[in-house]
């Protein structure tokens, strides 16, 4: 099961599909506001985007699965999981950092965090999707890939002009840091499997914590920014196939 990130949709995973369903059955999907899944006018938060995973499991009559999100799609997955852990077999955190206890960013840290936040959220609202679409590509990749790699970055970009960003704003209001409890990752009983790129800041560090919290967490670190499954798509796959052959 693939879950998608914020500004994305199931399009992302061209280098994943081909590679998994040589060996298992793989479902991609667009998360409500995404790609062609519609979006209800009322509010909605991160507990409904982790039924909706479960109304599909049970529409398609699967039972079981391991489920892999990357950045957002971790939050959904993690969500899904901790509320039906009978259903999945493994977890995977693709580039999806968790407050963890033991991180305690410094208040310089925060007040940066909540600035770039206010940030994002003015540019959501403009709904300028080409705006949106080139920044959100520019913060996924190491520094300079946009020169050193030109196609794969407007590849990537071309998947978020595919998106409608009318529902954007409210997506991260639902999903935005702080909008819910931290979730408690103890409760977690099947194997985890945390990816994170080595040039994408919180991630790395949540990984290691979520590591050092359970004994059940495997951790890759790519050299990648944010968006490994693109940037690294061979190193990425054979991360997760590993991961697979061992649950």
């Amino acid at each position: 099961m693939l879950i998608h990130g914020f500004s994305d949709n199931l399009s992302m995973w061209y280098n994943q599909v081909p590679a998994f369903s040589k060996q298992y059955k793989v479902l991609t999907f667009d998360t409500r506001g995404h790609g062609h899944t519609e979006t209800p006018e009322d509010e909605f938060s991160r507990e409904d985007l982790g039924e909706d995973l479960y109304a599909l499991f049970k529409a398609l009559n699967i039972d079981q699965a391991c489920v892999l999100g990357y950045s957002m799609g971790g939050a959904i997955g993690l969500e899904f999981t901790l509320k039906h852990p009978e259903m999945v077999t493994g977890l995977i955190l693709a580039n999806s950092g968790v407050m963890t206890p033991d991180i305690k960013p410094p208040p310089e840290h925060r007040a940066e965090m909540q600035k770039h936040l206010q940030e994002m959220m003015e540019m959501l609202e403009t709904g300028d999707i080409n705006t949106i679409a080139d920044t959100m590509a520019e913060m996924s990749f190491s520094p300079g890939l946009r020169d050193k790699d030109p196609a794969l970055f407007q590849r990537y970009k071309k998947i978020k002009l595919e998106n409608d960003p009318q529902h954007y704003a409210r997506f991260f209001r639902a999903m935005g840091p702080g909008k819910s409890k931290p979730p408690d990752i103890t409760r977690l009983k099947c194997p985890v499997l945390c990816i994170a790129g080595e040039h994408d800041g919180f991630h790395v560090e949540s990984a290691k914590s979520m590591q050092r919290i359970m004994d059940n967490v495997t951790v890759n670190i790519l050299d990648t920014g944010h968006a490994s499954a693109i940037q690294a798509p061979k190193e990425f796959n054979q991360a997760v196939l590993d991961f697979m052959k061992r649950l």
